[in-house]
């Protein structure tokens, strides 16, 4: 059976969805090992805290688990993600949480920033085709194969609009009407904030770019105070905990970061803010939806400077349930390619 999948593979966190189940994990990858470490907790834990897969030859402990147990743990924050195999290893990983049987079969749409998108061919060259891969759960190895019979690429931000105008199932609501006017989106991510506009059911890549900014240049600023304060180093990956919270552990007591935090947040505002209006001539957008897990860390600071501006629900896992939805709608209809001019309106074709 066809499993429709949308990946959202961001450089921050990993977010995926078939509708019924959700997933999301940090996109860290680590060496690994097939054995169970020792766990005194009885209680069942979510299938991503344990996430352990072998793919060709080699274990990798994926997400939290690469956290805490990985003695080489990263999260590639680089242009193209091509060093090692880490982003096929966590396109793999998510792709096996669904997977409740030995043999599955997926259709998948995913998303790359806009101004990547001229690698989206040779991601789906990897991605396309038969993977074996090995995932252990409890100790116990289950052999897995998953086909990825079909893969499509869109710019990242498209998610989000697919998300506000379409069903789970790729159909326009009927008593929904349409978003009118001139849209951007704002999809301020891990590594890179994208600036996407949609007007009269198209997207128009000549008035969206990528910035080359996002929460790595806070996640930079608050490890750099952490140093400086109290002595305490940490990678990137290592801080989501921190930043969430608001707190990091020092010698055995709770110190609060939040103004170290909100001090990161709102530097790392003004500059968006900067390239959003070096961009666009705001005044000539009918609305502008803030996303991403990003836009959800700054939406007290963007929000508030544009009249039509707003943050989406639930931002973070936007774009995944987005691309579930077109995922329906395309492939219901017989997998059309993705193309710039490739109307986003399902009424539009």
């Amino acid at each position: 059976m066809e499993r429709l999948i949308g990946v959202d593979l961001g450089y921050g966190f990993i977010k995926a969805t078939d509708g019924r189940e959700g997933f999301l994990f940090p996109s860290v990858v680590g060496d690994g090992s097939p054995y169970q470490p020792l766990r005194l907790a009885t209680q069942e834990s979510d299938p991503t805290d344990n996430l352990r897969i072998k793919v060709g030859d080699q274990v990798y402990h994926v997400g939290t688990l690469a956290v805490r147990q990985s003695r080489m743990a990263y999260r590639s924050l680089s242009t193209t993600r091509a060093e090692g195999n880490d982003l096929l290893v966590l396109f793999l990983a998510a792709l096996s949480l669904f997977a409740h049987e030995p043999n599955t079969t997926f259709s998948v749409v995913t998303g790359l920033p806009p101004g990547r998108m001229h690698l989206s061919d040779e991601f789906v060259r990897s991605v396309k085709g038969d993977h074996r891969v090995v995932r252990y759960r409890a100790g116990n190895p289950e052999e897995l194969y998953l086909r990825v019979e079909r893969a499509t690429v869109v710019p990242q931000p498209l998610g989000t609009y697919w998300s506000q105008v379409l069903d789970p199932r790729g159909r326009l609501p009927e008593h929904q009407p349409m978003p009118d006017g001139r849209i951007g989106i704002i999809d301020v991510g891990f590594r890179t904030t994208d600036l996407v506009t949609v007007e009269g059911g198209e997207y128009v890549p000549e008035h969206s770019r990528t910035i080359p900014t996002g929460l790595a240049s806070a996640y930079g600023a608050i490890a750099a105070s952490l140093l400086r304060d109290y002595g305490v180093e940490r990678e990137n990956h290592a801080l989501d905990e921190a930043v969430i919270s608001g707190e990091i552990s020092v010698s055995g007591r709770r110190v609060d970061i939040t103004g170290l935090r909100e001090q990161a947040f709102a530097q790392l505002a003004t500059k968006v803010l900067v390239e959003i209006r070096s961009t666009w001539q705001v005044a000539d957008y009918d609305q502008l939806w803030v996303t991403g897990g990003g836009g959800h860390a700054l939406q007290r600071y963007l929000v508030p400077q544009f009249p039509q501006a707003s943050l989406i629900a639930d931002p973070l896992t936007a774009n995944s349930r987005g691309y579930l939805a077109w995922a329906h709608y395309i492939y219901g209809t017989g997998g059309a390619p993705w193309t710039d001019r490739t109307p986003v309106n399902p009424q539009s074709r």
